[in-house]
């Protein structure tokens, strides 16, 4: 199961505008980077949590698989922040190591703070069709085709490229190559896996270039879609209204 591909289904987000969800997402990525306490953002996190369960249909199962590699990044960032930050009512000291209270509170919140953004737009990407944000970026944001095309195309690549990785990691098993336990036998391993990644993904935009290039893609200054975008009317209200919440709770909070 791809962690980055739209989910199948009919949900409250599938069924809003590629650009209303924009800005619920914006809005919701300008609070994370407003509030800076462990409760606010774990307030946040929660809050996205129900909203990618109740309003996406996303399982807790499929979020917890999306955002578990943020777990090994999350860790280390933490205990780095936490040694860091010395300044502030000293909580436990050994030796040359202090942690603070204000450390706590640093840390937590700026770690929780990369699950928020993770999340937030791991939700977009699962409930909008690549296609559909193409078009709304196309028809009503007045961007020119090409570039919103070349945003389509970064999306549709995520799971493309994951899915590769996937397959050339199980070929590589099956030929005896595994990593080996020293650091530098790691290193050389998960660099031949990353060029091999590479070069697939230079290999499949070559082929993408050239089909494009066959089929006139940028001969005319417009162009036309065969199925419009059908968003519900309620989209834009209900980012109106998000947007409307998130400046209160940043004037009052």
């Amino acid at each position: 199961m791809q962690i980055t591909s739209k989910s199948k289904g009919i949900s409250a987000l599938h069924g809003a505008g590629p650009l209303s969800k924009l800005v619920m997402l914006l809005c919701v990525s300008l609070l994370g980077m407003v509030w800076n306490t462990v409760q606010l953002q774990a307030l946040l996190l929660g809050a996205l949590i129900l909203t990618a369960r109740l309003l996406a249909g996303i399982a807790f199962s499929r979020q917890l698989k999306a955002m578990s590699f943020l777990v090994w990044m999350g860790i280390p960032y933490f205990a780095l922040t936490l040694l860091a930050v010395r300044n502030g009512t000293v909580w436990r000291e050994w030796g040359p190591l202090v942690i603070t209270n204000e450390g706590w509170n640093t840390a937590g919140a700026l770690t929780l703070r990369m699950f928020v953004l993770f999340l937030a737009s791991f939700i977009y990407i699962a409930t909008t069709a690549p296609r559909d944000f193409v078009q709304a970026v196309h028809q009503k944001l007045k961007i020119p085709y090409r570039f919103a095309f070349g945003l389509s195309i970064a999306l549709t690549f995520l799971p493309l490229l994951e899915e590769e990785g996937k397959v050339i990691a199980a070929a590589r098993r099956v030929r005896g190559s595994r990593p080996s336990r020293g650091l530098a036998g790691q290193a050389r391993w998960w660099g031949g896996f990353v060029v091999a990644v590479l070069v697939n993904a230079v290999r499949r935009v070559q082929q993408t270039a050239s089909a494009m290039e066959g089929r006139g893609f940028g001969a005319y200054p417009d162009r036309t879609y065969l199925r419009p975008v059908e968003a519900s009317p309620a989209g834009p209200w209900w980012a109106a209204l998000l947007a409307g919440t998130v400046l209160l709770l940043i004037w009052t909070i």
